[in-house]
């Protein structure tokens, strides 16, 4: 991400073809620009990042706050949900906090949802929804879902003609800054929407799903545990109470509850609350696909799911009576719960390893680099070669038969990978690098020989990262 805000501050289209896979990025261009005037007056460095990323992480604890006022949900439990929330967007082995689009893609899908629904679904409403949808979408391409959640909320429980509305205008919208985007930025879509197509298949698991399910779960236990017991409770009132007539009554009332044919109607006339719904959408898109993500461990069950997971919760748990002294201590432990692991020593950048890179790096001025280190030669304005990035940027060229008909596969991109590793190996055996610190098992594609017939190894060394933290090594090599 640095290496195209870079980019930026030195006047550079970042996805310029020319520039492929050197500034290669898959998380789309918003999070850059809104970076982009800080690096331009105090420099591209690490903290600037943060400060962006820490920005709409409270931006978007402050969203959630609003919300749970509008749903008259009392203060202390309005302060507990902004405070899990907190916690869940600031845990460890995520990249929400760090230098990472994250928090922000997840701000624009929050307003996406929640703006119509402030200003009760009118037309102006649904108008900037888009707009934030598309921001959404240009930020990180997941929370997109924002904008189909609130499509297909308005088409079903809201007004059909709403739904057609927005749906039609985000066609037409989305069609006219994709045509922008792709005459603009040549290596975007390769860059931001192919790679994650393409390698959807090859890093899905039902493991890493079942797994991810489960630590959820595990650090929401007593939120969970209150909502069973809640459950099983109402359960016991229906049958004490006899009301199954009720509920027979309104199951056999839903099909006269479809409106078929007139627009102004929703499709199906039933109150059911925005923030469940999306809440379900999320947990069903979770489950069908990016909970089956092997390269991310929680972030997307945090960013997507956690926003009106925790919303829907303090909203049931509001409704009961005694909630106070029932609730309280369930809530207590579940904060502390969510919380006991974190540590902020791994983001110390004095921590051991970290100081002897640096000091290498600030005597060297050409470096074959690993992407730990990208972001030390961003801020020391050195010349990145792996951002961390870069080995996915062949992945990005290739659509499938209905892709082909809408984007064309970009001939450049696999003479862009070729020419760019080519040069890192004719460089490597002229010996213009004079510093090369790489991990072992990520050595560029047919380097590794060249750099052991032209390099001294010097030893390794152990970088703590702090988005999994866990321990990595690097290689240092000197020319012979």
């Amino acid at each position: 991400m640095m290496t195209n805000t870079d980019a930026l501050v030195k006047g550079l289209n970042p996805y310029d073809m020319s520039l492929q896979p050197q500034l290669m990025n898959q998380y789309g261009i918003m999070y850059p620009l809104l970076v982009f005037p800080f690096a331009k007056i105090f420099g591209t460095s690490i903290l600037i990042h943060r400060l962006v990323s820490a920005f709409f992480i409270f931006a978007s604890c402050f969203l959630i706050s609003l919300v749970l006022k509008r749903m008259a949900v009392p203060i202390l439990l309005n302060i507990w949900t902004v405070l899990m929330l907190y916690a869940s967007l600031t845990y460890p082995g995520t990249t929400t906090p760090i230098i990472d689009p994250g928090s922000t893609g997840m701000f624009f899908m929050l307003l996406t949802v929640f703006i119509p629904w402030f200003c009760k679904f009118s037309y102006p409403s649904l108008i900037i929804s888009i707009i934030c949808g598309l921001f959404a979408f240009y930020t990180k391409l997941y929370t997109f879902l924002g904008a189909l959640i609130m499509l297909s909320y308005l088409f079903l429980f809201v007004s059909k003609a709403k739904g057609l509305f927005y749906g039609f205008l985000l066609l037409i919208l989305s069609t006219i800054s994709i045509m922008v985007v792709d005459a603009t930025l040549p290596a975007y879509f390769d860059n931001c929407l192919f790679t994650s197509v393409n390698m959807t298949h090859s890093w899905s698991s039902i493991e890493r799903l079942q797994m991810q399910i489960v630590l959820y779960s595990g650090l929401h236990q007593w939120i969970l545990i209150l909502l069973g017991g809640l459950f099983l409770w109402a359960s016991v009132k229906i049958i004490r109470d006899r009301s199954w007539g009720i509920i027979t009554k309104k199951i056999t009332d839903l099909p006269s509850s479809l409106k078929l044919t007139d627009l102004k109607e929703p499709l199906i006339k039933l109150h059911f609350p925005l923030v469940l719904f999306a809440a379900f959408s999320a947990a069903f898109v979770l489950y069908i696909s990016l909970g089956r993500h092997g390269g991310a461990i929680l972030w997307y069950f945090f960013q997507l799911l956690s926003p009106f997971f925790l919303v829907g919760s303090a909203w049931v748990f509001c409704r009961n009576t005694y909630w106070p002294i029932v609730c309280v201590p369930f809530l207590v432990l579940n904060l502390f719960t969510i919380t006991a692991d974190h540590d902020c020593k791994y983001f110390d950048k004095n921590i051991p390893g970290w100081p002897e890179i640096s000091l290498l790096i600030s005597q060297h001025e050409h470096i074959l680099n690993s992407p730990l280190i990208a972001p030390l030669l961003v801020e020391q304005n050195k010349e990145v070669y792996d951002n961390g990035l870069t080995e996915y940027f062949i992945s990005g060229g290739q659509r499938s038969p209905l892709m082909k008909t809408l984007f064309k596969e970009d001939p450049r991109v696999l003479v862009q990978e070729m020419l760019f590793f080519e040069g890192i190996k004719d460089m490597v055996r002229k010996k213009e690098f004079d510093l090369i610190i790489l991990q072992p098992k990520l050595l560029p594609v047919g380097v590794g020989d060249a750099i052991r017939e032209n390099y001294k190894f010097e030893g390794n060394l152990t970088l703590f990262a702090p988005q999994d933290r866990k321990p990595y090594s690097v290689t240092v090599w000197r020319p012979l």
